[in-house]
């Protein structure tokens, strides 16, 4: 599963006055399956594109994400952020009650479209729920299945210093405890397995040197 498409509409500088049309999104980016990178300017609207993203998704880190007046276009009571993902043929099943279907080579493939608003109105803002599903057939999605689309965010390398420190709930104890090592297997942890062989193996060499050192 990856994130084929972002759409937005009057979110920061890609917005327009007047209405908002759904087929006229102020934004649509492409994506490709793999790195993408994006490239522009100071003030190009990058932060704003991957901010939307976070929005939508939330990440795995213990940041407090929610809209806020900034996030309008200038004038704007409404916003709008659609996200699409494609290959999803092996984490269809997590989705069943809000997927679509794209057809190719007369094959039918599974997609998922989510769709989150929020309005602002005398400076109060009104998000509503992220929704999911086909085009007028969308519905709210449930949190079980928003465990399965949260993303894993990595702030600018300026941060770095202090997001990589070793703490608790730091970045890098975060992005540790997801990798396999630090998972239990079979009642065994692996890190701390290998933790113990290493230690086995220098108080085996420190045995040899004080021996040798004796004689």
């Amino acid at each position: 599963m990856y994130l084929e498409k972002v759409k937005l509409w009057n979110f920061r500088k890609y917005g327009k006055r007047g209405e908002i049309v759904l087929d006229e999104p102020h934004l649509e980016l492409n994506l490709n399956k793999g790195v993408n990178v994006l490239i522009g300017e100071n003030d190009s609207g990058k932060t704003a594109i991957i901010d939307a993203i976070k929005l939508v998704l939330k990440t795995h880190s213990f940041e407090w994400i929610r809209p806020e007046e900034d996030d309008f276009f200038s004038g704007a009571e409404k916003m709008r952020i659609e996200l699409y993902f494609d290959d999803m043929e092996e984490q269809a099943y997590h989705f069943n009650e809000w997927l679509s279907y794209r057809e190719e080579d007369g094959k039918l493939y599974p997609t998922l479209k989510l769709v989150y608003e929020v309005s602002s109105k005398n400076g109060r803002i009104i998000p509503s729920d992220i929704c999911a599903g086909d085009n007028g057939l969308e519905k709210q999605l449930k949190s079980e299945a928003k465990e399965y689309l949260k993303t894993t965010y990595l702030k600018p390398l300026r941060d770095a210093s202090s997001d990589l420190t070793p703490k608790q709930n730091s970045r890098l104890s975060q992005i540790l405890k997801t990798h396999d090592a630090f998972q239990n297997k079979d009642g065994d942890h692996l890190f701390l397995s290998l933790l113990k062989s290493l230690m086995q193996i220098y108080l085996t060499i420190l045995k040899a040197k004080i021996i040798m050192t004796m004689i």
